[in-house]
This record gives structure tokens, sequence and C-alpha cells, in this order.
């Protein structure tokens, strides 16, 4: 009896080490992690654009004298992209803006106000001295009193008039200097060609077709499209049961058909919370923008792709 509860023992000592061994214990905790899910593999389709664009349109009437950029150049914001020569009526039209007849207007009626205070004012004191002699009425003395009240309002309120039109009018100079292309000598000298600028600094996305020199223009005229081209964005569209499994930061990967044998390493940068249709009878698909880095400017806007984000069932969107 004493000897079988001896062996039991011994083999109750055997059999527990092995139960918790570092192998179980390593098969659990991976069996723990298989619980939460693996991470899947979801493939949408995309299209590539620049990740900011800006047209150049013509301000005034006027033919083009001059092409400075060729499409795909790189310019900086200021860059002349174009020249050409202002219409004369157009001239006309803006140096009588710059000549500001209204200030000149203003100027001189607050001239006249002045000398005409000045002479009330001189009035009055004779009539305070001839009222002090009872050789002026006290009914006169106060009518002038009135005029000269009337005179200091109405100054103060040409003055105020007079300093917004200034103001107004040096506001005008800035922004016609800067659609001209940073001066007002197309306007006094129009042999002087005015310049098309760069607003931002990137790429010559595109020239409108036709465009060259001699061409003729009217005001809202595009010419230019400039964009940043790195990085580039792609925007594709995300199922509702993949919404809660993606966050912006997320790292996706990127193939494009026009582009074989390589893959970019994108980042979403964007979720829309609106569904791009809201119709009962269709799933809802969520818009989803990625920024693609585009060092080499080998990306060009409107290739198509394959989008492949590594997704976490489960995980909820912040």
């Amino acid at each position: 009896m004493k000897a079988c509860f001896v062996a039991a023992v011994f083999l109750l000592c055997l059999v527990l080490p092995a139960a918790y061994s570092p192998v179980r214990a390593q098969s659990a905790a991976a069996q723990a992690v298989q619980t939460k899910g693996p991470v899947q593999d979801v493939q949408i389709q995309g299209k590539v654009q620049c990740s900011l664009k800006r047209q150049v349109v013509m301000p005034f009437k006027g033919v083009i004298t001059s092409l400075d950029v060729q499409p795909g150049q790189a310019v900086k914001k200021g860059d002349v992209l174009a020249r050409y020569t202002i219409s004369a009526e157009v001239v006309q039209q803006l140096r009588k803006q710059l000549s500001a007849p209204h200030i000149h207007e203003i100027e001189a009626t607050l001239s006249n106000a002045g000398k005409n205070l000045v002479s009330l004012e001189a009035k009055q004191s004779e009539l305070q001295n001839l009222a002090t002699e009872n050789m002026a009425s006290a009914q006169s003395l106060e009518e002038v009193e009135k005029e000269i009240q009337f005179s200091r309002h109405e100054i103060a309120a040409g003055r105020e008039r007079l300093k917004i039109e200034r103001d107004l009018q040096k506001d005008f100079e800035v922004y016609l200097k800067g659609e001209l292309g940073g001066s007002l000598k197309p306007v006094s000298n129009p042999s002087q060609p005015a310049c098309l600028i760069a607003p931002i600094t990137g790429n010559v996305v595109s020239i409108q077709s036709g465009l060259r020199d001699g061409l003729e223009l009217g005001p809202g005229a595009p010419t230019f499209l400039i964009g940043v081209i790195d990085p580039m964005v792609m925007h594709a569209q995300v199922h509702e049961t993949d919404m809660l499994k993606v966050a912006t930061g997320d790292k996706a990967e990127v193939t494009l058909e026009s582009v074989p044998n390589r893959t970019f390493e994108a980042t979403v940068s964007r979720l829309s919370l609106t569904p791009l249709a809201l119709g009962l009878e269709q799933p809802s698909y969520y818009d989803m923008e990625l920024t693609v880095p585009n060092s080499d400017h080998l990306i060009k806007e409107g290739f198509k792709g394959q989008v492949v984000l590594h997704l976490k069932p489960g995980r909820q969107q912040n």
C-alpha cells in the first residue's frame, strides 16, 4: 500500500512540469492572439492625382507674346509662365481707375468746406463783437454757430470717407500689380508686357491647348495648370464593411498598371465619414485618400492602380 502511494506521487511530479512547459505556454499565447483575429488584406482600386492644383487664367483681355515654360517643368511661386500685352481699351480703363478721380473730388470738396468754415468762424467772431455792443442779434449769432457746427461735421465725414477711399485705392493698386505680374508699368507703358506668374510652387501639369505666341485671349481664359506632384494623392472607395478597420496613418501598398514591377508605399491621409451615395438598394462606399511619395516624378496624374490595405478586423476608428 505504501509503495503504491509513493509511485503515484512520483508520477504526478513528472506530469505537472510537462503540463506547464514553455512550449505549451507559447502555444497558448499564440492561440490567444489568433482568437483576436488575423490581419486581412483588402484590395481596392484607385486613381492618382496631384495633391494640390491651381489654375492660371488671363486677368484681362490681351495677346500672348511669349511662353516661358514647358509641360512638366518645375516652377516656384512667382515665376513667369508667359507674357502678354494688354488690349488698348483695357489700358485706358485701368489708367482711369489708377488716377482715382473720385478721390480728387473728395479732396476738392474738403478744401472748399475748409475755406467755408474759416469764413464762418470769421463771421462768428465779428458777430460776437457786434453783439457785445448790441449791434447784432443773438438769433443771427446762433444761426452762424449752427452753420459752423454743420460744416465741421461735414468736414469730419469727408475726411473719414477720404481715408476709406485712399485705403481702397491702395488695395486696388496692390491687387492690380499682382494681376499684371508684379508691376504697374504695363498700364503706364503699353509696350511693356504683363506677366502670368505661378501661384504656387510645383510643376506645370498642363498648358491650355492652342496657347502660343500671338493668341488673343479674354479675361478668365484658362492658360496653365500648376500642380504639386510630390507627393501625389490616390483616391479609392472603401466598402462599409471595411470602414471600421482602417484609420488615418495606416500604411498601404500601391501598384500601378502603368508602372509594372514596382510597389509604392502609401499612407492613409484622409477618410470621408459620408458615403458617396445614400441609396438603400446599394451598399455604402466611402472616399479614402492616400498620400503617395513621388520624388522621382514617375507617377503621373490619372494613373490607375491597386491599393492593398492590411486591415485588422474589429478595430474601431478614432
